[in-house]
């Protein structure tokens, strides 16, 4: 018989055999390779498609055992622990029979298991949702992203990190079988609901180590429609059942002396969300409710402020539990938030004080606890303790964000968007701080005008992320939507724009060559052209020379006499410029020629000698030469030299090397004048 290092145990009760096949596919495809695990699916309750289909699928390799289990539990409980029976490989772990792991889970997951000589390894999990707006159990971490695997035990955890969000899910880990076999952790089958959470309890218990492993993107969950968190129909009977299990959920892990005040608070709002669903919830029934959670609630610690309960959430866990489960008046919260660094006047003290932003901005993040954000003094310790980074070395993390909807890793900001950096895709997290000096920036120029953007935002057709809906767009784009979004909410100081909101931020390719126009020229009163770039200005008016004719025809559909007037000026005129066309017009603005920007920073304004004067109060700056590991401040840069660019941002964005070259044409106490080589 041959021997595995790996088993896969996959409970199945008449699942959807097109979603099994999927998880399947993804074993097959894993890169450690699919004969070297032993996969053990339990058919549970199964009727006869289901085992029909079972063994279409899997009929056949000899590293495939399929067995069957037909009993009055109604949980994979049952079929988990008769694999755990079965398995023969030295780790295993557990997938559910419509979800999938990515092609690396395995080898990597056995990879640090091993290395780290640990009886577990926890790795993430992603989420796909079958409707649009499901509710789930959080699946973010409060581990240091910033590190491949994190090893701990029951002396170094921290376990407001470690004992929270969905940690207890029993997927998404490997478990060493020995210590499973030799303590008899098996699943309670008396629990209906988060029996997970016992059993990983129970392992945690036991475990001398625990291989964390948060850039390690291995599980996809399917979620559905049906799944029981979001059961909104509930009988009493049932709910006071699950409710039964949760108590001893909650008396196993405080008996082991975890810190539980999280997952309780968790797993009670479920019940909140049950009670509502509950037609024939009766005060008996609340009175029963009461007696069994009371006590739980009552032993609350306080849960810390984090990126998983943030603006007071954590209160308001407590406050909901007081309210709807013991049906007392909770007591009042008030929240305090600190202002931001007052600004410096020198240029070293503007630096100091953007620095001092920078990093009070992250001051929750993983970056601050990895490097010591609240021990950091002076910019020499801030050198002396972050590495120089990079794109590369930011993308694991950068992945977190935008497939997991992580939070927390760059900065305690929310990332409202996704700067696209190359033709590969490749993107940078933007946060609404780091925003507003762009925003601003055009809020100056353009003043309360009406305005005719040459360009529009990319497309977002298909931009949207699976969880917090964030887009990725140019970071023009982006700054367009960002301004229109104050606009709006704010009402005067601000330019409007021609071209209407659908058309200038797309959500499908759509050619704009003639529309543009259109709506441009429909509009009499245009004072003031904007381009993102001078190639853009240059495109445009070619682009009207060469179809003046159409664009008239179209304008002529709703405004005959406007039609009329732009033909005589184009038919008499070779050469058209703006004035003729607007009466009103008064600039003609291109963003490359005032602001040097690009996807990481706003860098400065452009002087009339086409010099670029730093922005020194929202960028913190660092520079150095190639072959050198002397990095300099604006302090310590000379005239005439040359030097690479390294910026920290309110991005989360940490001694990042922008790639840029810059010769210092200037540098005195209030600014910095350098050049683009």
């Amino acid at each position: 018989m041959k021997n595995y290092e790996l088993s896969v145990i996959i409970p199945l009760h008449n699942t959807d055999l097109t979603m099994f096949a999927n998880c399947v596919k993804s074993l097959k495809n894993q890169e450690l390779g699919f004969d070297k695990i032993e996969l053990i699916v339990v058919m549970h309750n199964c009727n006869a498609e289901t085992f029909e289909g079972v063994r279409n699928l899997l009929s056949g390799p000899e590293n495939v055992m399929l067995l069957e289990l037909n009993n009055e539990v109604r949980s994979p409980s049952s079929p988990r622990n008769y694999g755990i029976d079965k398995a023969t490989g030295d780790y295993i772990t557990f997938l559910d029979a419509d979800d999938m792991l990515t092609p690396e889970c395995l080898r990597l997951s056995l990879k640090y298991i091993k290395e780290s000589g640990a009886d577990v390894c926890h790795f993430r999990k992603k989420l796909l949702f079958e409707t649009e707006n499901p509710v789930f159990v959080n699946e973010l971490e409060l581990w240091d992203h910033t590190q491949e695997t994190i090893v701990v035990d029951r002396n170094t955890w921290n376990e407001h990190e470690l004992f929270a969000g969905a940690w207890g899910m029993s997927t998404g880990r490997l478990y060493r079988r020995k210590l499973l076999i030799d303590n008899n952790l098996k699943f309670d089958e008396s629990i209906k609901f988060a029996e997970d959470y016992h059993f990983v309890i129970g392992v945690y218990a036991k475990a001398d180590k625990i291989c964390l492993a948060p850039q390690l993107i291995g599980y996809i969950y399917y979620v559905n429609g049906g799944s029981l968190v979001q059961t909104t129909s509930i009988t009493e009977e049932r709910l006071l059942d699950y409710v039964s299990g949760f108590k001893k959920v909650f008396d196993r892990g405080l008996e082991a002396g975890f810190w539980m005040s999280e997952t309780m608070g968790s797993l009670m709002l479920i019940i909140i969300n049950w009670m509502f669903g509950c037609k024939d919830l009766s005060d008996e029934g609340r009175k029963k409710l009461k007696e069994l959670m009371e006590p739980y609630i009552r032993s609350f610690s306080p849960i810390p402020p984090s990126k998983q309960y943030t603006g007071g959430r954590n209160d308001r866990i407590n406050t909901m539990l007081i309210k709807y489960i013991l049906r007392e008046e909770p007591p009042i919260y008030t929240f305090i938030e600190r202002g931001d660094e007052g600004e410096g006047h020198t240029a070293i003290d503007k630096q100091k004080d953007a620095l001092a932003r920078i990093m009070r901005n992250g001051i929750k993040s993983d970056y601050s606890r990895h490097y010591g954000f609240t021990e950091i003094a002076t910019i020499e310790e801030y050198q002396k303790r972050l590495p120089v980074s990079n794109y590369e070395s930011y993308y694991p993390m950068i992945r977190l964000t935008f497939e997991m909807a992580e939070r927390g890793i760059f900065t305690d900001n929310d990332i409202i968007s996704y700067a696209v950096i190359d033709e590969k895709n490749n993107r940078i997290p933007i946060t609404y701080k780091a925003i507003v000096p762009y925003i601003h920036g055009l809020r100056r120029l353009l003043g309360c005008c009406k305005t005719f953007v040459l360009s529009e935002a990319l497309p977002f057709e298909g931009s949207k992320l699976t969880l917090d809906n964030k887009y990725t767009n140019s970071i023009f784009g982006i700054m367009l939507k960002e301004y229109l979004a104050e606009a709006e909410s704010f009402g005067c100081g601000y330019s409007s724009f021609t071209t209407p909101k659908e058309y200038l931020f797309p959500e499908k390719v759509c050619d704009m060559t003639i529309m543009r126009w259109v709506f441009a020229l429909k509009d009499r009163d245009v004072e003031t052209i904007f381009s993102p770039d001078s190639k853009t200005l240059s495109l445009r008016k070619k682009e009207l020379k060469d179809n003046w004719q159409a664009i008239c025809k179209e304008i002529e559909k709703s405004d005959v006499e406007r039609a009329n007037e732009l033909r005589k000026i184009f038919e008499s005129q070779e050469d058209i410029s703006f004035n003729m066309l607007w009466h009103k017009l008064k600039r003609e603005i291109c963003w490359d020629m005032e602001y040097y920007f690009d996807e990481y920073a706003l860098y400065g304004k452009i002087n009339e000698d086409g010099y670029i004067v730093l922005d020194l109060d929202n960028v913190f700056y660092e520079f150095y030469k190639p072959g050198e590991d002397v990095f300099y401040t604006v302090a310590g840069i000379s005239k005439e030299e040359e030097y690479h660019v390294l910026i920290s941002n309110l991005c989360g964005l940490y001694r990042f090397d922008t790639g840029l070259s810059v010769r210092c044409f200037d540098v005195n106490d209030q600014s910095v004048v350098v050049k683009i080589i």
